[in-house]
């Protein structure tokens, strides 16, 4: 239950974070494309990494700049989450 409880909390702040950042893309679906989709540039895209890097304590390097980890808002959910873990 409280691993359910995270996963929404995540998902609820990178969700808010992405419909305040970019309300013309809002609502945004959980296979939205972010970059492929142009939702967001890569000034944006360097935001965004800023954001959940201070937001949940992430560490980043250049293996997470993979589009597995950040194409869709699944996407990032599931790799903060995959992070939060380690």
């Amino acid at each position: 239950l409280v691993a359910k409880e995270n996963e929404i909390d995540v998902a609820d702040t990178i969700y808010s974070y992405l419909a305040d950042l970019f309300p013309a893309y809002a609502p945004f679906s959980a296979d939205t494309l972010l970059l492929e989709g142009g939702a967001i540039d890569s000034l944006g895209f360097l935001e965004l990494m800023v954001f959940l890097g201070e937001s949940f304590g992430i560490i980043l390097d250049d293996e997470h700049f993979q589009p597995d980890n950040l194409g869709t808002p699944a996407d990032l959910v599931a790799f903060v989450l995959r992070e939060r873990r380690r």
